[in-house]
């Protein structure tokens, strides 16, 4: 049966009937799932579970709820118009927004691609137990790469392979991370009543410890203060962290190339909404929910993993322990910097055990401390279990953000198409993870990932607010102007409502950059909006 015959019969047949059909098409919303299941998705729900617990189960979902319907957008434009949407967003809206788009996925795409070697690194290492060296490892994860990268560029049959692999791949992260959570399940670790209330959205949960933290805070008399404000602020920065890996600015810009190169158009408008549902929607929301369970269940309001029964940090929990405690004593000791190692010492075991506990609760933990957690659950082979997830949500991340990045390469000198110009781009951020073992540790770490962080979710909002003025343009869509445009707008507005809330708040954070950041936010709004209404007029 040809792709057309099978279009008709979803279009004609029932709800299951269109699931199987479209499930069996479906491919760009597996390569989105690809990288929205990657390391910051992984780091994300972690430490959302650390802090959180069960409550904010509902916040991921929310988020990507909030991303599918931008998405969908996204999807609808591109399917309705003959040019590329970076082209139509230049000239039917602003040519500054769409360049704000595109510059912002390079950079987000370079930075974030070498998070996910250090993350493929960290699972060979850590969980696997293979140590060859640094260099070692990034350069075959390179070389891996950018072999499928090259060989997707020469023929269509391997480029269907590809999107086999990421299919299988993601397939792999959402089993794994299910079998630990089943596991957990079996084993009476889930508290069940915690678990279905987390999954209710309660907004005032954004700017308040959770009920154990804040007992655990109440234990440390007058010091309860400072830490109420410490749990606020952490909690604020993961949730913004959860939030923004659901839909990042540069998936915004690959979907529409992933549906080009499919060949899709406008017959293809329902199954790519449905594409979104089963190939991202699901497996995001099974993966990360999976996350966020096992880390809640493993760490929320529990110390004993951290500290030893005397008040010291166990091994290999030192610094995510004095980090907590040290921030503590910065904030009452002015000169805390200036001190001797002895001083800092006494200082710090002169805490109170009840601080001490509650810096143990706090700590951030990785992906080996949770798979360790398990030990008791999947016995032995835990560590490998965990590693295989982990490595397979590396290697299928940091090929989307490599493919992304050949697309906005491509874009920007106009040749699409073109495979120089695809597989330069590609090899960009390729670069930067084979070099991750410098760029990500210490200071060279905060200096690249700080600015991208906040390019990125600054311009998220943009990205939205750009489809939101194609969706009313008639100047881009004419007739092909979608009918329901009133229910169609308000399910954007309040997506990019949430995403500007989050962007703000954020930005509001970061002294003089943030307020720079809402400054530039403000003003691309305005540039898009004044673009949007001066061509649709003429229209």
């Amino acid at each position: 049966m040809n792709m057309e015959s099978q279009l008709e019969k979803a279009r004609n047949g029932g709800f299951l009937t269109k699931l199987g059909i479209y499930g069996s098409m479906s491919g760009p919303g597996w390569v989105q799932a690809a990288v929205t299941l990657g390391g910051g998705s992984l780091v994300g729900a972690l430490y959302l579970g650390v802090i959180g617990g069960y409550e904010f189960l509902w916040l991921q979902p929310l988020a990507m709820l909030c991303g599918i319907i931008m998405l969908a957008a996204i999807s609808y434009v591109t399917l309705s118009c003959d040019e590329r949407p970076f082209r139509v967003m230049e000239k039917k809206v602003s040519p500054v927004l769409a360049w704000g788009w595109l510059i912002a996925t390079v950079i987000a795409d370079t930075v974030f691609c070498a998070a996910q070697f250090s993350l493929g690194r960290g699972a060979i290492e850590d969980n696997l137990g293979f140590a060859p060296g640094p260099y070692m490892i990034t350069g075959s994860l390179f070389i891996v790469a950018m072999a499928l990268i090259c060989i997707s560029q020469k023929n269509t049959k391997a480029a269907g392979f590809i999107d086999h692999i990421l299919k299988v791949l993601v397939g792999v992260i959402v089993l794994c991370f299910m079998a630990v959570v089943v596991t957990l399940i079996s084993k009476g670790a889930v508290q069940w009543s915690s678990l279905f209330s987390g999954l209710v959205p309660d907004f005032t949960a954004l700017f308040r410890p959770t009920d154990q933290i804040a007992a655990a805070i109440a234990t440390t008399g007058e010091n309860s203060v400072y830490w109420t404000e410490y749990v606020t602020g952490e909690q604020r920065s993961k949730i913004i962290a959860a939030f923004g890996t659901a839909v990042g600015i540069n998936m915004t810009f690959l979907l529409p190339y992933s549906l080009k190169k499919k060949g899709w158009g406008k017959p293809h408008r329902e199954l790519s909404r449905y594409d979104l549902f089963l190939g991202l929607f699901v497996p995001f929301i099974l993966g990360a929910s999976a996350l966020v369970i096992a880390s809640a269940a493993s760490f929320h309001a529990k110390h004993g993993d951290v500290l030893a029964l005397d008040g010291k940090p166990l091994p290999g929990m030192e610094n995510a322990y004095y980090k907590v405690v040290d921030a503590k004593l910065k904030a009452t000791n002015p000169d805390f910097k200036t001190l001797d190692d002895g001083v800092v010492t006494d200082l710090r075991e002169g805490l109170l055990m009840e601080e001490k506990q509650l810096a143990g609760m706090l700590s951030n933990r990785g992906a080996k401390s949770l798979a360790a957690s398990l030990e008791p659950f999947l016995g032995r082979h835990s560590q490998t279990i965990f590693g295989i997830g982990v490595l397979a949500m590396a290697v299928s991340t940091l090929l989307v953000h490599m493919m992304m990045n050949g697309y906005a390469i491509s874009e920007a000198f106009n040749q699409v198409g073109n495979g120089k110009y695809f597989i330069i781009g590609a090899a960009m951020p390729a670069i930067a993870g084979f070099f991750s073992p410098y760029l990500w540790s210490g200071d060279a770490k905060a200096a690249l990932a700080i600015p991208a962080s906040v390019i990125a979710t600054t311009l998220l909002p943009i990205a939205y607010l750009g489809f939101l003025l194609l969706m009313n343009s008639r100047s881009a869509l004419g007739d092909e102007l979608p009918k329901r445009r009133g229910l169609i707008n308000a399910l954007m507005l309040v997506s990019g409502g949430i995403a500007t809330f989050a962007s703000i708040w954020a930005l509001n954070s970061k002294g003089v950059p943030g307020v720079i950041g809402m400054v530039a936010l403000a003003a691309l709004a305005f540039i898009g909006i004044s673009g949007f209404m001066r061509r649709n007029k003429e229209a």
